[in-house]
């Protein structure tokens, strides 16, 4: 099932089409979706070849790719079997040429970015051939590739763009997986699978949120119970602090002290991990969103996975705990915290929302999390008037009461000053997924800067059929 990939779809057919060499290169994180992207971009393309790289010696790689190749040319079995005279027979031929996991062929022959160089400089040109190369180690593939030091740098197709780059779908693309779940269950099973098509796929929306987690990520059987492990050290040494990092995180640590006291990792020595954390998308570095992210010492970290940051905070070092607990361990352990757990992701959500929410509104930035000495506000939109917005997201079982639209205006004051004026009018926005109380709905009929919203309302924003 491939889902809202279309404008990747069309970058790389319009290099297929194109009448001269092209060299494209998808990336991204494991499981992201990439394998499935070029075949589907393949798919009715007779002149394509595909191979899956492999982990193995040079000469089981090149047996394999010819093996691969031979089926759309078969007179590739009578070359001599080396990466460059096949590959040069298949520029010839104006074949696509897909090397999936690319980075597995490099760790079997060192030198062959260099060889494609040498190829696409000296042989290449007057053919029509495409090369496709994916990777899920962002970081290799920047060396190889991407970065201004690598052997095939200069040589990725520049237009239209042959750097593609897949990330985590939206939200209101991931709901196409469990389109019968309500908007409530929307947003929970969003921020326990996130938008990784892999996990997403596990998702039977005939069954209750809670059946999906116990069947995929609980049980020791599920297809998803030791995921973000075995992603992990696949992709890291150490993987113990890292881990450590993770579940600190997960847990609420925000600031690197915190993290530093609950892992007991020197404050000092934690940026080396959040900075290759950060490379591989499961970690991310948030600032206030009035603040100039390179000046600020105001600094949290937050799981940029959230599957990862459910299996960290729900499921890592306590296996024991649900089998124990058995068919009930959803019941028992996590749904008392679903509300709270999810309410991070209602809160980012909102902010997603704003922008369709109040189109007039000319916006800067997307509109970001605050804090100062204690002091925070969920969500704030910076524009380039004299407009300032500031909204909370609660998403408990409680209706929304007035006292949290009484600690929003204590605060804006101070939010302006910090944006660099006080000189702004001030925009309120309160979401919630219960409601809201008589006072704050009577408040909000009394005045027009302050707007309420529901969680249908958001997702709706955010096109969730």
């Amino acid at each position: 099932m491939l889902v809202d990939r279309e404008e990747e779809l069309s970058r790389l057919e319009t290099l297929y089409d194109s009448d001269k060499p092209e060299l494209a290169v998808v990336y991204g994180r494991r499981r992201i979706g990439k394998t499935a992207l070029v075949l589907e971009s393949t798919d009715d393309r007779d002149e394509a070849v595909y191979h899956q790289a492999v982990e193995t010696t040079e000469t089981d790689q090149i047996a394999a790719f010819v093996d691969d190749a031979a089926e759309t040319y078969p007179d590739v079995r009578n070359l001599r079997k080396d990466w460059e005279t096949v590959l040069s027979y298949l520029i010839d031929e104006d074949a696509i040429v897909v090397l999936d996991e690319f980075p597995y062929l490099v760790d079997g022959d060192e030198s062959l970015p260099s060889r494609i160089q040498r190829l696409w400089d000296h042989e290449a040109e007057g053919s029509s051939a495409t090369l496709v190369l994916t990777g899920s180690s962002v970081g290799m593939m920047y060396e190889l590739a991407l970065g201004g030091g690598a052997p095939l740098y200069g040589r990725v197709s520049a237009s239209p763009s042959g750097k593609i780059e897949l990330r985590e779908l939206d939200v209101g693309s991931a709901s196409e997986f469990y389109p019968s779940y309500g908007p409530e269950e929307t947003v929970m099973a969003y921020s326990v699978f996130g938008g990784v098509p892999h996990y997403l796929q596990v998702v039977d929306d005939s069954a209750p949120l809670g059946e999906n987690v116990t069947r995929s990520v609980l049980s020791p059987q599920g297809g998803l119970h030791d995921e973000p492990e075995t992603v992990l050290r696949m992709e890291l040494d150490e993987v113990n602090r890292y881990f450590s990092v993770l579940r600190a995180v997960a847990r609420g640590n925000r600031e690197r002290n915190e993290i530093s006291q609950a892992t007991g990792i020197e404050s000092s020595d934690l940026s080396y991990y959040f900075d290759r954390l950060d490379t591989l998308g499961f970690l991310r570095r948030d600032v206030p969103v009035t603040a100039d992210p390179k000046k600020t010492k105001s600094t949290r970290y937050r799981m940029d996975d959230s599957f990862f940051r459910f299996w960290f905070r729900f499921v890592y070092g306590q296996e024991l705990r649900y089998e124990q607990y058995g068919e009930g361990a959803h019941e028992n352990l996590i749904q008392p915290e679903m509300a709270e757990f999810a309410s991070e992701t209602f809160e980012e959500l909102c902010q997603e929302a704003v922008p369709e929410l109040y189109p007039s509104l000319n916006l800067v930035r997307m509109p970001g999390r605050w804090w100062r000495k204690g002091r925070e506000v969920d969500i704030v939109g910076l524009t380039d008037s004299d407009v300032l917005l500031l909204g909370e997201a609660k998403f408990t079982s409680e209706p929304l009461g007035y006292g949290v639209m009484s600690r929003l205006e204590e605060d804006a004051d101070e939010v302006a000053r910090s944006a660099g004026s006080g000189e702004y009018e001030h925009e309120y926005a309160l979401f919630s997924r219960s409601g809201f109380r008589r006072s704050v709905r009577e408040e909000a009929e009394d005045r027009d800067d302050l707007s309420l919203f529901s969680v249908a309302d958001v997702l709706n924003a955010l096109d969730v059929a």
